[in-house]
């Protein structure tokens, strides 16, 4: 079995896991902090994400096993679940773009595309 870790990371930034699990994320990567009483963006995310406000840190996995009381592994696999991430084979070798769901199905679209090309 290939890495999940290292599989969910390359394949979902922290900016998309915060979108699809209902964050609000301006243009500029800022959102509402979810982990404390936070009234003005102070959270800044991307491919990790940082708050200002109580110094949170860390990357998508940490991110998903924080908001949902997960232990990373589990974190790992509903990460892989939600974004219909194969566990089973190995990390691209370039991070997916920035944009949340839509950008997400639009990538599985043209990966399709391109599969479907081939035969």
């Amino acid at each position: 079995m290939y890495n999940i870790f290292a599989r969910v990371k390359a394949a979902v930034t922290t900016r998309q896991a915060a979108e699809a699990y209902g964050q609000k994320v301006s243009r500029n990567g800022m959102t509402c902090c979810p982990f404390h009483n936070d009234q003005h963006p102070s959270m800044k995310v991307d491919e990790r994400y940082y708050c200002f406000a109580c110094h949170e840190t860390g990357d998508v996995i940490d991110f998903t096993a924080k908001l949902f009381g997960l232990r990373p592994y589990d974190a790992a696999m509903k990460l892989a679940h939600d974004f219909h991430i194969d566990p089973d084979s190995p990390a691209p070798a370039a991070v997916s773009p920035p944009g949340g769901q839509l950008a997400l199905q639009r990538n599985l679209e043209a990966r399709c595309a391109q599969v479907a090309d081939r035969l």
